[in-house]
C-alpha cells in the first residue's frame, strides 16, 4: 500500500503544480480581454509658452492574441490656463493683407483616444512590446475666447508608436509604457464680408509638435477573448 499512497501523493503534487503554473506565467496571456489604469505625465509644446508637462491619468482595454494585440486607451492630462494661440487676418478683395494679428487662446486639459495595434515578439520575466496607431489629441476648458474656431483647431487626429515592458504581478499585469504622437497640421476658417469686399481668415493650430506620454499601471484580465474548446457538448 505504501507504493500506491506514495504514487497518489506525487500525482497530486504534479496537479497542484500544473493548476498553478497559469499564474505564474509572466506578461499577458493569449486571447484575453484585459481592463486597466494608469497614470503618468504628458510632454506637450505651444508657439506660446514652449514645452510644458502636466500630471496625466487614462484608462485602457487591451485585447491581445498570441504575440498580437489591440489596445484602446483614453488619457487626459491635467493643466491649467495652458496658453496657446492661432492667427486672425483680414484680406481685401485683391487677398491683399490689410491687417494680421495673434489671438490667444487657454485651454486647461489635453485628452487622447488612441488605437494601437501592438506586438509582443518575446515571452520573459519582462514581456517588452511596442506598437503604431492611430488617434484623436482633443483640449478642452477652453476660456479664452472660447469661439468655435478655438474648438475645432483643438480637436486634431495624429499618429502614435508606443513602447513598453509589462510584467505579471500576482492576478495583476504592470506595465510602464511611452507614446509619441504626431504633431497637428494648420487648420484655416474664412469668412466673405459682400458689403465690404473683405475675407476673415482664421487659421493655426494649438499644440506645436508632437506630444510625448510616459506612464505605469496596471490591468486585469476580464476572461477569454475566444471560445475555448469545452466538454459535455453534443
Amino acid at each position: 500500500m505504501r507504493p500506491v499512497t506514495l504514487s497518489i501523493s506525487v500525482a497530486a503534487a504534479l496537479c497542484l503544480g500544473a493548476a498553478q503554473l497559469p499564474a505564474q506565467q509572466p506578461g499577458n496571456g493569449a486571447f484575453q480581454w484585459y481592463v486597466g489604469g494608469s497614470g503618468g505625465i504628458l510632454n506637450f509644446r505651444t508657439a506660446t509658452q514652449g514645452w510644458s508637462t502636466v500630471p496625466m491619468g487614462g484608462a485602457h482595454l487591451l485585447i491581445t492574441a498570441r504575440r498580437t494585440g489591440l489596445l484602446l486607451s483614453v488619457e487626459q492630462g491635467f493643466g491649467s490656463d495652458e496658453l496657446s494661440a492661432y492667427t486672425f487676418t483680414q484680406l481685401d478683395s485683391t487677398d491683399m493683407v490689410v491687417s494680421s494679428a495673434s489671438v490667444p487662446v487657454s485651454f486647461d486639459y489635453l485628452r487622447k483616444y488612441s488605437a494601437t495595434l501592438v506586438a509582443f515578439p518575446i515571452k520573459g520575466p519582462l514581456t517588452p512590446y511596442f506598437g503604431i496607431g492611430i488617434g484623436i489629441l482633443h483640449t478642452g476648458g477652453h476660456a479664452d475666447p472660447g469661439d468655435g474656431f478655438a474648438r475645432a483647431i483643438g480637436s486634431s487626429g495624429f499618429g502614435s508608436l508606443i513602447g513598453g515592458l509589462n510584467f505579471r504581478v500576482g492576478p495583476l499585469s504592470a506595465f510602464g509604457q511611452y507614446q509619441v504622437t504626431t504633431g497637428p497640421s494648420d487648420q484655416m476658417f474664412s469668412t466673405t464680408i459682400e458689403e465690404s469686399k473683405t475675407t476673415l481668415v482664421n487659421y493655426g493650430h494649438l499644440i506645436d509638435g508632437p506630444t510625448h506620454t510616459f506612464s505605469t499601471g496596471l490591468r486585469f484580465s476580464l476572461g477569454n477573448a475566444r471560445e475555448r474548446a469545452s466538454g459535455g457538448g453534443y
